[in-house]
């Protein structure tokens, strides 16, 4: 009787090993995602310039998430949604993404880039020059397509000190 628990536990444990789950390797992505989220990131530029912000939503997932420099973070495709449309109705944005990287992590595709352009207000004023790196997460969806899931943006440009304090006589 030892012997057939021992044998079953030993299966069992066995069967367990078996089935648990692989750890997760990152990787660079292939040529074939590379490619995809080059055009992606481009369909942003493309988008930006128009100011198609309807057309950028159908890029990203229901839960993305976007922090975006100076601002609180987005939750949700409607926040995101919100956001861009307000943006695009008082600028005009010339914008191009530069890849850097992109490597893969299951269904998770980590990519990285810098960002640079201008921003015009529409109500009139100076143009604005921005230079930015990002770093976005792709999730792979059931039809194999992807959608941006996750994105933080920063400048690359330090800010101005403060003004000095005029010292006290």
């Amino acid at each position: 009787m030892k012997v057939i628990r021992t044998s079953i536990s030993c299966l069992a444990l066995a069967t367990a090993m078996a089935c648990a789950p692989k750890a997760l390797e990152l990787a660079p992505a292939s040529p074939a995602d590379v490619a995809v989220i080059a055009k992606i990131v481009a369909t942003f530029d493309s988008c930006a310039r128009v100011g198609a912000a309807d057309v950028l939503m159908t890029y990203v997932t229901s839960d993305v998430v976007a922090f975006m420099p100076d601002q609180p973070a987005l939750v949700g495709k409607e926040a995101m949604l919100a956001s861009y449309r307000a943006l695009y109705a008082a600028f005009t944005l010339d914008m191009h993404h530069a890849p850097i990287e992109t490597h893969v992590v299951g269904s998770l595709l980590v990519h990285r880039g810098d960002a640079t352009g201008t921003i015009t207000p529409k109500a009139g004023g100076a143009l604005m020059q921005f230079n930015n790196k990002y770093l976005m997460l792709f999730r792979r969806q059931v039809d194999g397509s992807l959608k941006l899931w996750r994105v933080a943006a920063n400048s690359n440009i330090p800010p101005a000190p403060p003004p000095a304090v005029p010292k006290k006589k």
